[in-house]
């Protein structure tokens, strides 16, 4: 669907070509004696035709012609990751469908009855996770307690042989004392013995989870000096001090033993939160949800690739967005610097005939389409030719504005994208304009009425627009409409102030007065309100 370069008033063109061949043809005989009078002297002093043009208010158009496929601005296609048996299909080709509303259903009752299971497996989890959370937190408040209240095993023992060598060390130094005070430091060396083996044969509350087992602890004795019934007052500070030191480890190790039990707990809750969060990977989830089909977006379902009964393996529909249509075309290379985003587009359809609609263009692909693109039937452009394969092409895209009736998705278009334009401006051969001295200018024969066939050649400086390969727009400057312009001026250049005659008898002095009627009807639809 390449491009063709197109012009409004091609229309023209043949005419003209004409008249010049017919004007040549007409010199050419003059010049070998036939025609006039026989002396060489016939009418080709004048004006003949093709060799003027009557100025109109028509304006002047560039365009590149395209054709393309009439298509919805998008398209999606809805697929299913659920590899089961088709249950119901509520819409098919043709059917309108708004956001959201329900297509397709899949038959996903085993995946419900697997989903099910995991979910019960998966609970079951999570309650065997919270129990050992809470059986690990159990022990480590038994374990801190009997820290806290002086009932742990090993710091109860440890604590008791401190006493018992303080009370040791007290009996030594109260040696100097004399034989009462001995009595009485012995006296609490046996009591402090009594509280140690009491605290030996302590057992656990009921109810309460036991704590780890301790290591076996040697039971606290008596210093040997004590049971031989001496103790010299350094040796009762020796063992004091080994006792103190005693005390110290099993307070130590209680705290480690408590940090484990702490570990404990922290790895339970871990372990529970993991089995809160390990519900699976999703995907019977996923499969369930997906089982039933919406629509994503509102429009016109153009496609149903499965049937009730059937199991997926790709697309199941397809649904257009035709809220706004595109025409999607390629543009030849060489038209490519001509054409402008925002561009107005007049097009037809074949569906439609001749009737006119409305675009512009919205995108020009940046790079190449990689590839000639097919003609399509039917749409052949006239003029074209035979479009080679290996033309570089690039995609155009035109946005259909205005009335869309009638338009078929995927039907052709033969568009004409207006390049340049000039509307209601003065329209004159291309040729007609020369350049002299940096000013544009154009040869006019000056009638002195709308009736006359003669006048005098004269030079009218002009500003020109838009133009094409056949005629050129003037925007401003001495000419108007209804003068008659010389369309060869390299031929009447030496002639200007001469009186000239138009030597054609198709002549039609009316055409002359419908040009400046139709400039004064314009001018006066201009000034009103």
């Amino acid at each position: 669907m390449a491009s063709e370069t197109n012009h409004s008033t091609a229309r023209r063109r043949l005419t003209r070509v004409s008249l010049a061949i017919v004007t040549s043809s007409a010199l050419l005989l003059g010049a070998c004696g036939f025609g006039g009078d026989g002396n060489g002297e016939g009418e080709g002093d004048g004006l003949q035709p093709g060799d003027y043009t009557v100025v109109s208010q028509e304006g002047v158009s560039d365009s590149v012609v395209v054709s393309g496929k009439i298509e919805p601005v998008r398209t999606v296609n809805i697929t299913s990751a659920v590899q089961s048996e088709v249950k119901n299909v509520a819409v098919k080709a043709g059917d309108r469908v708004q956001a959201q509303q329900f297509l397709v259903a899949m038959n996903t009752e085993e995946l419900e009855r697997q989903l099910a299971v995991q979910q019960k497996q998966q609970a079951n989890a999570q309650a065997d996770a919270q129990a050992n959370v809470q059986q690990a937190q159990q022990q480590l408040n038994a374990y801190q307690a009997s820290i806290n209240n002086g009932t742990h095993p090993a710091i109860a023992a440890a604590q008791a042989q401190v006493d018992q060598a303080q009370a040791a060390y007290n009996a030594a130094v109260a040696a100097e004392g004399g034989p009462r005070l001995i009595n009485r430091g012995m006296a609490a060396v046996e009591q402090m013995a009594g509280q140690i083996s009491s605290l030996g044969n302590a057992t656990a509350k009921p109810g309460v989870p036991a704590p780890p087992a301790q290591p076996a602890q040697p039971a606290p004795q008596a210093p040997a000096q004590l049971a031989g019934g001496s103790l010299s007052k350094q040796e009762a500070q020796a063992a004091l001090q080994q006792a103190q030191a005693e005390l110290e480890s099993a307070r130590a190790q209680a705290a480690q033993e408590r940090d484990q039990l702490q570990a404990q707990v922290s790895s339970a809750t871990r372990q529970a939160e993991s089995a809160q969060l390990g519900e699976g990977d999703g995907t019977l989830e996923y499969q369930v949800r997906e089982g039933t089909v919406y629509a994503p977006i509102a429009g016109l379902v153009t496609e149903v690739s499965v049937h009730e009964g059937d199991i997926p393996q790709g697309k199941l529909l397809s649904i257009a967005d035709d809220s706004s249509l595109v025409i999607r075309a390629d543009v030849r290379e060489s038209d490519v610097p001509n054409i402008s985003v925002g561009d107005r587009v007049d097009f037809t359809s074949t569906a439609t005939g001749k009737k006119q609609f409305k675009g512009k263009v919205t995108r020009i692909a940046p790079a190449a389409s990689g590839s000639g693109s097919a003609e399509v039937p039917g749409m052949a452009m006239g003029g074209g030719g035979s479009q080679n394969s290996s033309e570089v092409t690039f995609p155009v895209e035109i946005e259909i504005t205005g009335d869309k009736e009638g338009l078929l998705l995927g039907g052709t278009a033969r568009a004409e994208i207006i390049t340049a334009e000039a509307k209601d401006a003065l329209n004159v051969p291309l040729d007609a304009v020369y350049e002299e001295d940096g000013k544009k200018k154009v040869l006019v024969m000056a009638t002195e009425g709308e009736d006359a066939t003669s006048g005098k050649v004269e030079e009218r400086i002009v500003k020109t627009g838009a133009s094409n390969d056949v005629d050129i727009a003037i925007t401003g400057g001495d000419l108007k409409a209804g003068d008659i312009v010389v369309n060869w001026p390299d031929e009447y250049r030496e002639r200007i102030g001469e009186t000239v005659e138009i030597n054609d008898p198709n002549f039609d002095p009316e055409k002359v007065r419908e040009a400046r009627e139709g400039k004064k009807k314009q001018d006066g639809e201009k000034e009103q309100p």
